[in-house]
């Protein structure tokens, strides 16, 4: 019964990731259409809408239904439900959420690669998307993003929306001002940008990737648990 309930209150949210993921989508294939009208003669620039479309997962489960989880929270205690029965029923939404999103980059990845070899006779991609569909890969997204999600929602329930925004410029920002400080660096700048970039490579130098992988598990986790923590203390009023 519970179960139902739940699952009743969130039948558009698949509707909703997926306008997210598509509309990303859409964006990065303009963009790369474009770029590639204006300044890249070889036609061959990146998949960049299923990169994008891949992005807009994140807002997808955060924002399912267009409430942030701890609004998610307020109405299912407030109408009676258990903190015991949310975090196990919206955890579990929010994975076949973000299962749906995934796939629905996956398909949209094969639709933007047909795109460009019909519009680009010899088309290549020199990013390897490939890897990044890898079984291994998506099990660990689809295992972070519902501990990214306990965590902005308790978070948000303890600090309110102005604690949410501050974690999502932190993420957002991070996810764009990391790979194009690695990539400077890289190329062998000097700017500031570069050197940020090199100081990350001697960071991620000094672990191999299998502890790095198991430094990243113990920080969701942790996150993951403190959020949970912040649900099962919080006082909710009318």
């Amino acid at each position: 019964m519970v179960m139902r309930r739940y699952f009743r209150a969130a039948w558009r949210d698949p509707l909703q990731t997926l306008a997210w993921v598509g509309g990303f989508w859409l964006f990065g294939v303009l963009l790369v259409l474009i770029i590639n009208m204006t300044v890249n003669d070889e036609r061959d620039y990146a998949c960049m809408g299923t990169l994008f479309s891949l992005a807009g997962v994140l807002p997808g489960t955060l924002l399912r239904g267009n409430r942030s989880g701890h609004v998610r929270f307020r109405l299912a205690v407030t109408m009676g439900q258990t903190r015991k029965s949310f975090l196990l029923w919206d955890t579990a939404i929010t994975l076949l959420v973000a299962l749906l999103g995934v796939f629905a980059a996956w398909v949209l990845w094969h639709g933007e690669t047909g795109l460009y070899r019909l519009l680009y006779p010899g088309y290549t991609n020199d990013i390897p998307m490939e890897a990044v569909f890898r079984w291994p890969v998506i099990a660990a997204v689809l295992a972070a993003l519902p501990m990214v999600t306990l965590f902005f929602t308790g978070v948000t329930q303890r600090f309110g929306t102005k604690g949410f925004g501050i974690l999502w410029i932190l993420l957002w920002g991070g996810c764009l001002l990391i790979p194009a400080a690695v990539g400077r660096a890289a190329e062998g700048g000097t700017s500031l940008l570069a050197r940020l970039g090199d100081g990350i490579l001697r960071l991620a130098g000094l672990l191999p990737p299998m502890a790095w992988a198991g430094v990243g598990a113990a920080v969701l986790i942790a996150a993951a648990a403190a959020g949970i923590l912040s649900l099962r203390t919080a006082e909710v009023k009318l």
